[in-house]
């Protein structure tokens, strides 16, 4: 897809999208390209020129949701065990703030720019924050960005100019906002002064236990 850049007649020669296991192929394959580290976001646009805006936003979203699953076993398994021993400070405060918010830190890593969604995928398999609200907050924030590419992928497989512009305006809307919320979760992550009250906070404890 990233070398040859196939248009809509050749990919539907590979299995049309009237085909009985096309949902089948779209849904898992979307699933492993996702755990491949392929943006989700040429996904969408890939679905929405073959299956249509409904149908391509549909198996896409269920495609990357049990590809970010399978991604989020993977780093729970391989690197929970990692992260409880090593992490420490700021990183330790981070990792504290996304388990305690749980869904609405997925959904804001889901709209984030900046945030890559596959490798956000296995390092949220190594925090705390539970499988389901990991599957709600991935699904409820991957929904706008794909609903806009699959809209602008269908638009071209029309070759609606109107439909494109207004789904690459939406996508610009997307990527301004994203933008605004990384600078506005950038500027209240933990500080250094934080994790250095936090000590303090800890040594008169510790020093009343030894007692």
């Amino acid at each position: 897809m990233l070398t040859v850049g196939p248009d809509r007649a050749s990919l539907t020669h590979l299995i049309g999208p009237d085909h009985p296991f096309a949902p089948v192929v779209a849904v898992f394959g979307a699933a492993l390209l996702t755990t491949a580290l392929l943006p989700r976001t040429l996904l969408s646009a890939v679905g929405g020129l073959v299956f249509g805006f409904s149908n391509g936003t549909l198996y896409i979203l269920v495609g990357v949701t049990l590809g970010a699953i399978l991604a989020h076993t993977i780093g729970r398994y391989l690197g929970r065990d990692f992260m409880v021993r090593h992490l420490r400070g700021r990183l330790l405060l981070i990792e504290q703030a996304v388990a305690k918010r749980g869904i609405l830190a997925v959904v804001i890593s889901r709209m984030i720019p900046l945030v890559p969604f596959g490798v956000s995928n296995y390092l949220f398999g190594t925090t705390r924050v539970r499988l389901r609200s990991f599957i709600a907050g991935t699904a409820l924030g991957a929904l706008p960005a794909t609903l806009a590419y699959a809209a602008l992928g269908s638009a071209t497989a029309r070759g609606d100019a109107a439909g494109m512009s207004i789904a690459g305006a939406v996508i610009l809307t997307l990527g301004i906002g994203g933008s605004i919320g990384s600078f506005l979760v950038w500027r209240r992550r933990p500080r250094k002064h934080h994790c250095l009250s936090a000590s303090a906070a800890a040594t008169p404890t510790t020093a009343s236990a030894a007692a």
